[in-house]
């Protein structure tokens, strides 16, 4: 039996790819997250697009929610008890009416298997006027569709990623929700959001988690076991965060960064980004 999610809630996720909103903050902890968050905004401006890959390697509050039991409790009843964290990547908007996510697969470019579970965790209002997620239900069953590339100021993604080939988007659910409640899908499902046009930021951090069999076929990584026992050493273990952006932490940061980038870049024409350990803006 799940432990907090329902059967019929499990078998939906499986079948479909996708499962949300299930709440798991409730205020006083958004409202901690939330303003753990702009602290570093306001203490690190130029170091913002670090956040968008494994965070809690740089903040401890980040890691306070890898660890968050409530969340861990959804994840067990999806994957099993023994739990590593893949990644802690911010997906934030301003209210500007121009960032967006094109159509992608995420197994492209995190070639893990045989199962990465991305929960999109929200901090703030995520609904259509803030730009919240777009999936196409069933469609992480499909094959990995044909995907281009650009260097787009105005894309939330590594690559600017988008899938090039026409397919059906008549069935596309829009995973609104509510500060303090995740939604979750399959990295294989076909997904992107649209522009905020709301009145406040569109506050989002994924939280990436994979059973500890799980491995990734191109580049080793390295992981942080959040729950449960690792039996298999498929991943280096990452360093937690102690202190918010200390010496120690860019350096662990930056070491595991280096191995995501190749995964994440492989055959791109672009150079890395920033927010992998590069030159590149954003």
């Amino acid at each position: 039996m799940p432990n907090v999610l329902t059967e019929q809630a499990v078998e939906h996720f499986h079948s479909q790819g996708y499962l949300g909103p299930v709440p798991v903050l409730d205020a006083e902890e958004v409202a901690y997250f939330r303003g753990k968050l702009e602290s570093f905004e306001r203490d690190h401006p130029n170091d913002l697009a670090k956040l968008k890959t494994k965070s809690h390697l740089l903040c401890p509050w980040v890691v306070e929610i890898a660890r968050h039991p409530r969340i861990l409790d959804v994840y067990e009843d999806l994957i099993g008890p023994d739990i590593m964290c893949y990644s802690m990547a911010f997906r934030n908007k301003n209210a500007d009416g121009k960032t967006v996510a094109g159509w992608h697969q995420d197994t492209l470019y995190l070639p893990i298997e045989p199962i990465l579970v991305i929960g999109a965790l929200a901090l703030s209002e995520c609904t259509i006027n803030e730009g919240c997620l777009r999936v196409i239900p069933g469609s992480h069953k499909g094959e990995i569709l044909p995907h281009g590339e650009a260097a787009d100021p105005d894309s939330i993604l590594a690559r600017g990623q988008y899938i090039d080939t026409d397919f059906d988007t008549s069935q596309a659910i829009d995973l609104e929700l509510k500060p303090g409640e995740i939604g979750l899908f399959y990295s294989g499902i076909i997904h992107g959001s649209g522009v905020n046009i709301g009145s406040d930021r569109r506050l989002m951090l994924l939280v990436e988690m994979m059973p500890t069999h799980a491995i990734s076929h191109r580049h080793r990584e390295a992981a942080m076991l959040v729950r449960g026992s690792d039996r298999y050493n498929h991943h280096d273990p990452d360093r937690p965060a102690v202190v918010d952006f200390g010496p120690e932490e860019q350096a662990a940061w930056l070491a595991a960064t280096e191995n995501r980038g190749k995964n994440i870049f492989d055959g791109s024409t672009l150079p890395v980004s920033n927010a992998y350990g590069g030159e590149r803006s954003p």
